[in-house]
């Protein structure tokens, strides 16, 4: 792919799947599983990123609960 003279503007996606930070994993893990977005932005109630959620942070997150102790070293 010829990149030279392109911007990311020219090829990111303009309305991207974005989640409140209070939406639920559940939700979160739906959207991850039913499409093939590898992460979610996440942003307050004015717009504003506030993080991003994925698979990894789903998985630590359910890896965490399983063995706490191990998940903190």
């Amino acid at each position: 792919m010829d990149t030279r003279g392109r911007s990311v503007a020219d090829v990111m996606t303009t309305d991207p799947v974005v989640l409140d930070p209070g939406a639920s994993l559940e939700a979160a893990d739906l959207v991850l599983r039913s499409t093939i977005i590898k992460g979610i932005p996440v942003v307050d109630g004015h717009g504003k990123l506030v993080g991003t959620i994925s698979h990894a942070n789903l998985a630590a997150h359910r890896f965490a609960e399983i063995d706490p102790v191990q998940a903190e070293t």
